[in-house]
């Protein structure tokens, strides 16, 4: 590595590509941390926590989304390590549930998420539970998964399937086990002996404490969000903990060093290799995934919430961990359609990683201005194109009438089928719009609200002018009898 050779670690280079990489993504703020065993290497805050200009610093909590499964996880093992939890035992033993599946789903099928639940039926859980008070809200989330997944699980073998539910259930159970809530047990066991004194359990702590202001982009434009979705209480084991860079740091030392950080010990080496193991290649191990970079071997976990982005890494051969935050997060962020995981935050812990070792950094993609030039171009296509045909087809219904040169009435197989097209859609939004059949609406409208918006407006723009449309064949109708009645 750089740093080892050279002995006077020169960090020049990764604070230049932090600051291109950070105009190039339009990130308001980003904290740094970089960790070799036993010792932090480098940590600096870059850009604005919020709009007052506070400069975001090693010690500025952000949100860790995904990241925090791993603390989860970690709850779990040094409750298993005490004899708390048995691994291997039905998840039933644990939680108070008469499903069937609870007898079926291991302690340890739940952390290497292969209990066969899904994500994406988790949407709905996520959106109905952010009024729930925090004391009630992680419960009642655990019960309405092993309600939704529980009663459907049959006795069987599952592949790995992403799923948060298998997280917030794990969070119940360590409630459950350890006669504390979540977040005082947390907080206890992994925060306090890891000195993560800027680490919280809720958003209001964490608010508290100077937390990094969340922005979502509209139409290429940061713009500040305090909205519902910021924290959703329900899911917290799951992506809902707040830490700064200097403590994930600190978090990541314990990693690479067998659960230890300077004199305290919050797990077993052999606990952190279980928590580090896949039991299959390329699934999940317990809070974190495998991959490569470069080449190089490396456990991470990608972490998002509205507003909060992050990646960890940690490459084992070298000992070597890095942790990267940003304050802004919208769907234009992940690398579509098939790695959502690769985040903005990813590419640039990778592109640090890749520094560290002399490697190519490798390119990152379009910026997110370039992104958002072809978007709003695009916008800007079919925005024009709808608007051309709406005044067209409004001058044709609402002006002087100029019946169609062969003198036959629309009223056609085709006609009714664009009129039945412009309203399709109208309907089709707010089906989606007022129920929950399709969650992931829900969530794209709160992760890419701009694209949403205008979609909305587009499609009501199409319905304006289906009505126009119906108005013209009312009159072509109209038309056709009063010449009729002229001959």
């Amino acid at each position: 590595m750089q740093a080892e050779r050279s002995g006077t670690p020169d960090f020049s280079e990764v604070d230049a590509y932090i600051a291109r990489e950070m105009k190039r993504q339009r990130l308001p703020g980003l904290s740094l941390g970089i960790v070799q065993g036993d010792r932090i290497l480098y940590l600096k805050g870059y850009g604005q926590a919020d709009s007052s200009g506070r400069p975001v610093t090693p010690e500025t909590p952000f949100g860790i989304g995904s990241i925090g499964k791993s603390v989860t996880a970690m709850a779990v093992l040094q409750l298993a390590e005490t004899g708390k939890i048995d691994l291997d035992a039905p998840i039933q033993r644990y939680i108070p549930t008469k499903y069937n599946g609870a007898e079926f789903i291991t302690v340890r099928q739940l952390l290497n998420q292969t209990s066969g639940f899904s994500q994406i039926s988790t949407f709905s859980n996520t959106l109905s539970s952010i009024n729930d008070p925090d004391q009630d809200a992680l419960e009642k989330n655990a019960m309405s998964y092993a309600e939704r997944f529980l009663k459907q699980t049959n006795q069987g073998e599952h592949s790995f399937r992403y799923s948060n539910a298998n997280y917030v259930l794990l969070g119940y159970i360590v409630q459950q086990v350890s006669g504390q809530s979540y977040g005082d047990y947390v907080k206890e066991h992994i925060f306090s002996p890891l000195s993560m004194h800027d680490s919280y359990v809720t958003l209001d702590e964490a608010a508290e404490h100077g937390l990094a202001t969340p922005y979502r982009r509209i139409f290429g434009y940061n713009v500040a969000y305090d909205g519902p979705y910021v924290y959703i209480p329900g899911d917290a084991p799951a992506g809902y903990l707040y830490s700064s860079a200097k403590d994930m740091s600190q978090y990541l030392t314990a990693q690479m060093n067998g659960g230890r950080f300077e004199d305290d010990s919050v797990l077993s080496s052999e606990g952190i290799r279980l928590m580090q193991t896949e039991p299959v290649p390329d699934t999940y191990a317990m809070g974190w995934m495998t991959g490569h970079i470069n080449g190089m071997p490396v456990i991470g976990q990608p972490g998002g919430s509205v507003g909060f982005q992050a990646q960890t890494f940690i490459l084992p051969e070298q000992q070597l961990g890095v942790i990267v935050f940003a304050n802004v997060l919208d769907a234009i962020d992940a690398s579509w359609p098939n790695k959502t995981h690769v985040i903005t935050t990813t590419h640039i812990a990778s592109g640090v990683i890749n520094l560290l070792n002399e490697q190519p950094i490798g390119g990152s993609g379009l910026s997110m201005s370039q992104k958002y030039w072809l978007i709003n171009i695009l916008i800007l296509i079919l925005s024009a194109w709808l608007l051309y045909t709406t005044i067209r087809t409004a001058k044709r219904c609402l002006g002087p009438w100029n019946p169609d040169k062969s003198g036959q009435t629309e009223l056609s197989i085709p006609f009714i089928a664009k009129i039945i097209l412009d309203f399709a859609g109208l309907v089709i939004i707010l089906l989606l719009s007022m129920t929950q059949i399709v969650p992931v609406w829900h969530i794209a409208e709160i992760y890419q609200p701009d694209l949403i918006l205008w979609l909305k407006i587009m499609i009501v723009l199409l319905a304006m002018k289906g009505t126009m449309e119906i108005i013209r064949l009312i009159r072509s109708i109209r038309h056709e009898k009063t010449s009729k009645l002229k001959y």
